[in-house]
C-alpha cells in the first residue's frame, strides 16, 4: 500500500470538482495535505512547472523509487483513494 503522506491534493476552494474529490476524502477517512493553489501563487508555479498544468483538482504522488506522477481528473483521484486506502 503506498504511503498517504506522499500525497498533496492540489486545489481551490471554490472548484466544484475539488470539492467533490475533497468530499469523497472525508468519506474514507482519508487526511491528505492539501495544497490551495488560489491562495499560494508559489504552489500554482509548482502545479504548472512540474504537473504540466494548471488545472485543479491534481494529486500528487510520490512513489518509493523517488518518481513523481501528477494526477488530474477527479474521477480518476477517487478511484485512485478507493483502490489504495478505502477500507
Amino acid at each position: 500500500m503506498p504511503d498517504l503522506n506522499a500525497h498533496n491534493l492540489y486545489h481551490k476552494n471554490y472548484c466544484p470538482f475539488c470539492l467533490k474529490v475533497r468530499a469523497a476524502l472525508k468519506m474514507m477517512n482519508l487526511d491528505v495535505a492539501l495544497v490551495d493553489v488560489g491562495a499560494d501563487r508559489e504552489a500554482y508555479q509548482e502545479l504548472v512547472t512540474e504537473g504540466g498544468r494548471g488545472m485543479v483538482p491534481c494529486l500528487r504522488i510520490e512513489h518509493d523509487n523517488g518518481t513523481v506522477e501528477w494526477m488530474y481528473e477527479s474521477d480518476d483521484i477517487i478511484e485512485y483513494f478507493e483502490e489504495n486506502f478505502a477500507k
